[in-house]
């Protein structure tokens, strides 16, 4: 049984508190290389200076950070709750889109919630945002599949309506919940997809596990832009393919492009399959830590893992 697993299938501590820190720590060492080509980030990674400093988080953390908070207090999804919260936590200098401050723009103008999404997005959004922020819902519902479901979709509808970001973040949610279970994080993200276009690139990433993929290739093979389809299969196949946190998010920031988002969601996966304490020191350490810093996401994880277990 992994260390993070428990004989219930419900989260562990150990591995809640990774998930959640592993989306900070994957963000951060990203975070200086966003929009970089593949293989430009060291083989050996350290954190480095970003948008408000080294080690501190993006808009992806932020985001999961605001999620994990509406969850201890309400035990579900709620639309109104959520977007309350985003208006509320968003600090736009830690790198939101514009179409993302564009629905928060139009909430505060008081239109509702469920409109807001669709007038900026034709068609709904198909990018990653719902999926990067989605591992406080696989902590949560870990032992609950059919509420997970329900709870991921809420999660992303308020600001993702197109079915490709709708199940960007149920895959996500399911890989995490998965991982925490002791199970194939690639093989729930599959199962999870349904069908089109981003289970076949999920199939193909389960495909390369056996293959010695580099981050180049994966970056050539999956794409590396801020959509689902290419940064959620890279992502999971970053997570899936390695033995160990910091190989996993090494791997994932080194496809470039969209590093910090898809770091950010390897490091959610590898941080439920190895557990907190996989995550080396010279990592955490230099975490930002203030209010809603690194201590107070260890204490959000802790609270979602005893919701769980409950």
């Amino acid at each position: 049984m992994d260390e993070a697993e428990t004989a219930s299938g419900e989260p562990s501590v150990e591995g809640a508190v990774g998930a959640l820190l592993g989306t900070f720590v994957g963000d951060a060492l990203g975070a200086p290389y966003e929009g970089a080509p593949p293989l430009i980030a060291p083989e050996r990674l350290e954190l480095e200076e970003a948008r408000l400093g080294r080690g501190s988080y993006t808009d992806d953390t932020e985001m999961a950070i605001a999620l994990a908070e509406v969850l201890v207090e309400h035990d579900t999804c709620d639309e109104q709750a959520l977007a309350e919260r985003f208006l509320a936590v968003c600090n736009p200098r830690r790198g939101y889109g514009p179409g993302t401050l564009e629905v928060f723009r139009l909430w505060r103008a008081g239109v509702p919630v469920e409109e807001a999404a669709s007038r900026v997005f034709e068609g709904g959004s198909y990018g990653n945002g719902a999926a990067m922020r989605v591992a406080p819902v696989g902590i949560r519902f870990a032992a609950d599949p059919a509420r997970l479901a329900d709870e991921a979709a809420r999660s992303a509808r308020i600001t993702h309506t197109h079915p490709d970001g709708i199940a960007g973040a149920l895959v996500q949610a399911a890989a995490i919940a998965a991982a925490l279970r002791g199970e194939d994080p690639l093989a729930a993200a599959c199962a999870a997809a349904g069908t089109g276009p981003l289970a076949g690139a999920l199939e193909l990433a389960r495909r390369a596990l056996g293959e010695s993929w580099s981050p180049l290739v994966a970056a050539i093979e999956f794409g590396a832009g801020p959509v689902v389809v290419e940064s959620v299969p890279a992502a999971l196949f970053a997570a899936a393919r390695a033995d160990s946190f910091e190989e996993a998010c090494t791997f994932a920031v080194r496809i470039g492009r969209d590093a910090d988002t898809i770091a950010a969601m390897a490091g959610a996966v590898a941080g439920a399959r190895f557990g907190a304490s996989s995550i080396p020191e010279r990592w955490l350490a230099p975490l930002e830590d203030g209010p809603r810093g690194r201590s107070y996401v260890e204490r959000l994880a802790e609270q979602l893992a005893a919701a769980a277990a409950n």
